[in-house]
């Protein structure tokens, strides 16, 4: 098997069904597999799905039981040299699956792949990043201090919006809406950590491939289009697994001392409540 396509669908049947339209229009020749975790409690769509295209292997869990170890469910049933991480919010270009997949192919040392990822209305939507640092909460993209001042040097240097997205390149983390990777390099890395419910996960699996040898490489050949959640109104669960994600990251990759480490977790929590009033007000 060359690729196995992983989704995992949390009540976004109508965005799934769109999702899997792109990929049966994709020009990738080799052979496929398309696997779907339904972490969905309710999601009334799913028996559509299943008819609209049978050639899917569904797996429906009794709960949700988070991205990550729904990622790593179905990557143990995976065949495929090359795994094909997909959210079902995105839409991929006819060419995006075979130019990734060519990419790693006649690349050894890259571990993992990414497209150009744009918007609804074809505006660029930065998907690679630097590593967090302590500070980086003051400046990724839903920070108010980004949101006030988009333009200034830090959040710029975090988001990496100065780079040049038109050129295959080199980045520290690609987002996980949309990531191939070697399916031997994602054993090496240990697969997602379950730890992370939800978000950070991508973040987190990328510093691994990178501390195992490969590299991730951002690849604007090709795109697809992603329906970005920042202007939407988020669940205060969703708000609350970020943070704690946050969180776990910090304590397992940056090293600092008890105070280090509680002023860190205020910050975190401080930011939390932030968004929370935010997004009650949104």
């Amino acid at each position: 098997m060359d690729l196995s396509y992983i989704i995992v669908n949390y009540r976004s049947s109508r965005k799934l069904l769109r999702c899997l339209e792109s990929i049966r229009a994709s020009e990738f020749s080799g052979e496929k597999e398309i696997l779907v975790i339904d972490n969905s409690d309710v999601d009334s769509g799913i028996p559509i799905v299943r008819e609209t295209f049978p050639e899917i292997n569904l797996i429906r869990n009794e709960e949700n039981i988070g991205f990550g170890r729904a990622c790593n469910q179905a990557a143990k049933l995976a065949t495929g040299r090359h795994l094909f991480f997909v959210n079902p919010d995105a839409t991929l270009d006819p060419q995006t699956t075979a130019s990734l997949s060519c990419y790693l192919d006649d690349h050894p040392n890259a571990g993992a792949a990414g497209p150009k990822v744009l918007n609804q209305d074809g505006t660029l939507q930065f998907s690679c990043r630097r590593f967090p640092t302590i500070w980086s909460g003051l400046f990724n993209r839903y920070s108010l201090f980004t949101r006030l001042f988009p333009n200034n040097k830090y959040s710029r240097h975090y988001l990496m919006s100065y780079m040049d997205h038109n050129a295959t390149q080199t980045v520290d983390w690609i987002s996980g809406c949309c990531l191939m990777v070697k399916n031997d390099v994602f054993n090496k890395a240990g697969m997602f950590d379950e730890k992370f419910f939800l978000f950070i996960e991508d973040v987190d699996l990328c510093k691994t491939i990178w501390a195992n040898g490969f590299e991730v490489v951002y690849h604007p050949e090709t795109s697809i289009t992603h329906i970005s959640s920042m202007n939407q109104r988020a669940s205060i669960n969703s708000i609350i697994k970020r943070h704690q994600g946050m969180s776990h990251y910090h304590r397992k990759h940056i090293k600092g001392n008890i105070l280090t480490r509680t002023i860190l977790d205020g910050m975190i929590t401080l930011r939390c409540g932030l968004q929370l009033m935010l997004n009650f007000f949104r």
